[in-house]
């Protein structure tokens, strides 16, 4: 992998987490779902975690009821950003 956790964090902060957060539809489910992924994120000890973590919270059923609520109202979800975060770890 040739990137760290945070430049990681940094983007699905900045292209995911802020604009759902700021969404005039986001609600306070939304937020606090938000707000738990990025202390979740945060808690990740290394770039490979933070990678792992983003695509495993996507096949959870707290991942799938994130996306749900949060591309019903058109914000951004990590599925969007997929092949972007792919590209920036590494992955082929």
């Amino acid at each position: 992998m040739n990137t760290t956790k945070e430049k990681l964090i940094q983007f699905l902060d900045e292209r995911v987490l802020q604009p759902t957060e700021a969404h005039p539809d986001a609600d306070v489910t939304i937020k606090r779902k938000i707000n738990a992924t990025r202390m979740r994120l945060n808690q990740q000890v290394s770039a490979q975690k933070v990678r792992d973590y983003f695509w495993n919270a996507m096949a959870t059923d707290n991942g799938i009821d994130s996306y749900n609520r949060i591309s019903k109202i058109g914000a951004p979800t990590f599925e969007d950003v997929r092949a972007e975060f792919k590209i920036l770890c590494g992955d082929r």
